[in-house]
């Protein structure tokens, strides 16, 4: 009729196509709706935690992908054909996607505790919590302070009338399985708090960090210097000459293991392998086969063959590295005069085996020769676990094996012991006891 209003003609393409990428737009920020933390709280509860920081990092770069998005959509529905818009939309939309689909890769496989250093391989992550499900305790937390410690937070500069000492070492000395408050450390501060009079107040930082070598120990005490520390403790675990970067003298090229952080020097590329999804998902594929437990079965077997043959051509030339590197510790702490002391944790064969205690002598004898107090931990424990010397000597005149012996006083083991070498809360109360007798001797506490 000639009288009624013009109708509207269809949407043109480009309305279509701006809708459809509005709607993907769209479809991103509600993906952040349902992945971030405090949806992960109410399917995930306490494990939860391991994944908070993936799922508020997915949820961030959704809401700003997907507003990006949308406005893209928006503005290539008004354009004009062959405008920037165009040119913009069809390198921001595929971009988007697979950034965003790269941070779900995360959200699903999940950050270790641990992230990628181009100096040292790795590092804790610094203002990271992870719950301890691994150890079956998912309602206890690791927390890593801001400087990548076990550790709860401190400044950098230190008080007036403060003792501060720095712990140096690897998992035993950061407490692995265990939350801060059972640490040495942590006890070693409650004990100092009771005793000694002499300072107003006390700190003692935790720097140990899962798996390190005493080659990367240097760097960290040289970094701990910072912290002003009146004296140092070197956590020594057996394990420390058999890790395979001793030998290789650093990491580069070595296999990506339970730590789960492929080794780079560079450190784009280590962020591309470690801190994308893509990354791990590669590292996921290629770690195929290889379990922790494998690692640590490994791992004994080599402690073992090192404690029983110390002159083996190969174990001598690993121990050559190591006592080079403790003695840089060493020359490190006395140029800003620091009292340092070495302790020696043990393996438990060690413990009733005493002809596998070449180690000990070796270390004990580097170090007295260079004026270096060392607190060799081995008879302690074994003092502890085997408490009872009749029953100890009856059962060695009927011929038990050492392995029938430590079965028989699995119980007393198990109260020092988590594992082959690693500590129970009980176990690190007597480092942190034999650590306040040293310092009491050496006049540094009163």
């Amino acid at each position: 009729m000639s009288g009624s209003a013009p109708r509207r003609g269809s949407y043109s393409g480009r309305e279509v196509g701006g809708a459809f990428v509005a709607l993907v737009g769209i479809g991103m920020i509600g993906s952040a709706l349902v992945v971030n933390p405090v949806v992960g709280r109410l399917w995930q509860g306490v494990h939860a935690i391991d994944k908070a920081d993936v799922q508020l990092s997915y949820c961030l770069w959704a809401l700003a992908l997907g507003a990006g998005i949308v406005w893209l959509g928006q503005a290539f529905a008004r354009a004009r054909p062959g405008g920037w818009i165009d040119r913009a939309l069809v390198i921001a939309l595929p971009l988007s996607l697979v950034l965003l689909g790269d941070r779900y890769l995360l959200v699903e496989f999940g950050l270790p505790l641990w992230t990628h250093d181009a100096r040292l391989h790795y590092r804790h992550r610094p203002d990271t919590i992870r719950s301890l499900a691994r150890a079956g305790r998912p309602d206890q937390v690791i927390s890593i302070n801001r400087y990548g410690h076990h550790d709860t937070d401190y400044p950098v500069a230190k008080p007036a009338g403060e003792l501060r000492g720095v712990m140096i070492g690897d998992s035993i000395t950061m407490g692995d399985q265990l939350p801060y408050a059972d640490t040495f450390s942590a006890q070693l501060e409650e004990l100092l708090a009771e005793r000694d009079r002499a300072h107003a107040s006390h700190q003692i930082i935790n720097t140990g960090v899962h798996g390190y070598a005493t080659y990367q120990e240097v760097t960290v005490l040289e970094e701990s210097m910072r912290f002003e520390p009146d004296f140092a403790a070197i956590g020594f675990c057996m394990n420390d000459v058999t890790d395979p970067s001793v030998v290789k003298r650093g990491f580069d090229g070595a296999a990506v293991d339970y730590h789960r952080v492929a080794p780079s020097s560079n450190a784009l590329q280590g962020y591309l392998l470690n801190d994308t999804g893509i990354g791990r998902l590669a590292q996921r594929i290629l770690g195929r086969g290889r379990t922790k437990a494998g690692e640590q079965r490994d791992e004994m077997a080599d402690v073992r063959h090192m404690a029983e043959n110390p002159d083996d051509p190969e174990v001598a030339r690993a121990f050559g590295y190591v006592l080079q590197d403790l003695e840089a510790m060493y020359e490190t702490a006395r140029s800003r005069d620091v009292h340092v002391v070495l302790v020696i944790f043990p393996f438990t064969f060690q413990l009733l085996e005493t002809d596998t205690r070449a180690p000990q002598r070796i270390l004990r004898e580097h170090a007295e020769a260079r004026g270096v107090p060392v607190l060799d931990l081995t008879d302690v424990f074994a003092e502890r676990v085997y408490d009872d010397p009749e029953v100890l000597a009856l059962l060695q005149r009927k011929g038990y094996t050492a392995d029938q012996i430590e079965r028989f006083f699995g119980w007393r083991m198990r109260e020092y012991f988590l594992d082959s070498d690693h500590l129970t809360r009980k176990g690190h109360a007597v480092v942190a006891r034999a650590l306040l007798d040293h310092l009491a001797a050496s006049g540094l506490i009163q």
